[in-house]
């Protein structure tokens, strides 16, 4: 009798450590998948173009100059921007080369909604100027002015590069929600697609600090849908109609390496104004910011992983005591 119930808890100590590693085996499963779930909620059809002869490995000339009216059938005001009357025009005064886009604005202050960036600005303890502007169903109003992917035949801008040089008027810093223009790649619904956005700022590093056009460069991620590509000025003072910002130059650069060659005529004979290369900056910030979505993205896994691990060490902890008085049986 004494050896078959040593033969009975034996079995019984044997099941308990089939139960443990079948547990242990699938906690460690739902790990290796949590990556996995996340990727798959993200997926999206990869980029594609329907002509790629507008595609070039010349790199001598930016995709717009706007030293003719090519581009005009590609920069479009965006909804809300029409409603506030903003505008498109080219300048040869205040340019970089030869001629540079100009977009002009006014607004007496108010707006229907936040604008996208509202949950940026926050007191000097902190808070939000705009509370509520960082909830999941705030309504958002988009000034400015967009590039769409399906005028190139694209269907996203999804690995693609934009870069530009730019240069903001001096006069409306203190107008613009945390001092600054936006741009970001975004949806068809001009929700921005991810982190890399670009807060751009009046130049208050270098000399004349007001005057100089600066260069920047804004990757756009790959898999996140991005049909649109925003320049957004979002005034939260009154403004009467006036120049808001000038960019020139501006290249598309697709994931493969080349570019979309120039659509309005480079004039490559135009003398180019001073302008600080802000190029090691631009790529800072950006490494910077892909910094911070890969840490927000931590941040929002690691509940779920606490929660396993401490499931795992409950279960650990049970099975331990469980087969420890099991084993005592033996001795």
């Amino acid at each position: 009798m004494e050896g078959r119930r040593v033969l009975r808890d034996a079995a019984e100590f044997m099941d308990l450590k089939k139960i443990f590693c079948g547990l242990s085996a699938a906690v460690l499963a739902l790990c290796s998948a949590l990556p996995v779930m996340a990727e798959e909620e993200k997926e999206v059809e990869p980029w594609s173009i329907s002509d790629e002869s507008i595609l070039t490995d010349d790199k001598s000339k930016p995709t717009f100059s706007f030293d003719s009216t090519g581009w005009k059938d590609y920069f479009h005001i965006t909804p809300d921007g029409s409603d506030k009357g903003y505008s498109v025009n080219t300048e040869d005064i205040v340019s970089y080369q030869g001629l540079s886009l100009k977009i002009s604005g006014s607004s007496d202050g108010a707006t229907s909604g936040f604008q996208n960036f509202a949950w940026t600005a926050t007191d000097a303890d902190g808070n939000l100027q705009y509370p509520g502007s960082d909830a999941e169903d705030a309504e958002y109003v988009t000034y400015g002015v967009e590039l769409d992917a399906a005028d190139f035949g694209m269907n996203y801008f999804d690995g693609c590069t934009i870069k530009f040089t730019y240069r903001i008027n001096p006069n409306i810093k203190k107008s613009l929600l945390s001092d600054s223009i936006f741009a970001f790649p975004a949806d068809d619904d001009y929700k921005q697609v991810s982190s890399n956005m670009s807060q751009i700022a009046v130049n208050e590093t270098d000399t004349p600090n007001t005057t100089q056009y600066q260069d920047k460069i804004i990757p756009v991620p790959t898999e996140v849908g991005a049909t649109k590509f925003i320049f957004e000025i979002p005034l939260v003072k009154r403004v009467d109609k006036t120049d808001l910002i000038y960019i020139d130059n501006l290249y598309i650069t697709t994931n493969d390496g080349r570019n979309v060659a120039n659509i309005d005529g480079y004039n490559d004979k135009a003398e180019k104004k001073d302008s600080p290369s802000e190029l090691q900056i631009a790529e800072k910030e950006e490494k910077a910011e892909s910094t911070a979505e890969t840490a927000a993205d931590s941040k929002s896994v690691l509940p779920v992983v606490i929660g396993i691990v401490a499931g795992v060490l409950v279960i650990g902890g049970v099975a331990f005591f469980v087969i420890k008085k099991v084993k005592g049986r033996f001795y």
